[in-house]
């Protein structure tokens, strides 16, 4: 429960912070499955039940093509022989609510009441038709139930439920016959999207994954600090430019350059160094830079920015350890 307060509080901060900066750059870090005690690589999947949307299938073919660091997480299989863990579970909802109302429109193709001129023996308008066009807002919605079984023991080691909803709102400009527009296949390839997405959820849960983080740049050199010359601050905001694009290993080089110039004495260049080894991966490194970065400045906005990034990649660096001992 801890590391899971600490990652809800790394991603609020993430949305938080990320108002101070425009330019910011995507970095990803591996987060291990939510069983953390059980390493599971091969697993059997037994037909859901209720299942009228597909939640099966779709659960297999996430299963069987998850793949990360390109090795293939999981291995199917169709008996319990050998298998980490058997997974069962139940489409509880798979439904279509809907709410028929009515809007009105002005007709101008139809004229209610006309106001004749005598003089000229023409016909205005002065009031014209109103339709009353029927609309449905429609709720589609699927809830299943997921459990996952260690066949040694049959205990249960992973339960949860999964629930996801759609919303869709249609009117009608011909007639009409409320419900009868709505066609059941139309219902069935919604809800198996729905589904759909719920098996991506699930394998976020029982497998290793990706997080990704919006992370903020340090834009400009500090134009009241006599370190930095004119030219080593235009410098520093075309390499800002080359973050941005992701061209990391020609921006990590011009950043190294500058850090020597300036003897290692610039907060800006060392954290956005320790920006682009925290995107490469190396987050022994980005947290040892973000730690230096910390020393060199007494701004609290900047230092709010890199104590981020230190427990950031802290927190990160112990979940892709563990991560990594859930793969085969």
């Amino acid at each position: 429960m801890k590391n899971l307060f600490q990652i809800f509080l790394i991603l609020f901060l993430s949305y938080f912070i990320s108002g101070c900066s425009s330019k910011k750059l995507t970095v990803r870090t591996l987060h291990p499955s939510k069983i953390e005690k059980e390493k599971i690589n091969t697993i059997v999947v037994e037909r859901f039940r209720n299942d009228d949307v597909n939640q099966t299938i779709s659960l297999e073919n996430k299963i069987a093509n998850k793949i990360v660091d390109n090795k293939r997480v999981f291995t199917l299989k169709n008996d319990i022989f050998g298998t980490d863990a058997i997974i069962t579970g139940e489409v509880l909802n798979s439904s279509v609510n809907v709410h028929t109302y009515y809007k009105n429109e002005i007709d101008y193709s139809r004229c209610r009441f006309y106001r004749y001129d005598e003089k000229n023996r023409t016909k205005h308008c002065i009031e014209y038709a109103v339709r009353f066009i029927p609309c449905e807002n429609r709720t589609y919605n699927v809830t299943t139930n997921l459990q996952i079984i260690k066949p040694i023991n049959n205990s249960i080691i992973f339960s949860k439920t999964y629930d996801k909803s759609s919303y869709d709102n249609i009117c009608y400009d011909r007639p009409y016959i409320p419900h009868m527009s709505l066609s059941s296949n139309n219902n069935y390839r919604i809800n198996s999207q729905i589904a759909d997405e719920i098996a991506n959820d699930i394998i976020d849960d029982i497998s290793p994954h990706y997080v990704y983080f919006n992370i903020n740049i340090i834009e400009e050199l500090d134009d009241e600090n006599p370190l930095y010359t004119k030219e080593q601050k235009n410098r520093f905001e075309n390499i800002v430019n080359l973050i941005e694009d992701t061209n990391l290993d020609i921006a990590k080089t011009h950043l190294e350059i500058l850090d020597k110039e300036l003897n290692g004495k610039s907060f800006e260049v060392i954290y956005n160094l320790a920006l682009i080894y925290e995107a490469y991966g190396k987050l022994e490194i980005a947290n040892k830079l973000y730690n230096q970065a910390k020393t060199l400045t007494l701004n609290i906005e900047y230092l709010d920015l890199i104590n981020y990034g230190i427990n950031r990649t802290t927190i990160n660096l112990q979940e892709k350890i563990k991560a990594k001992s859930q793969l085969p």
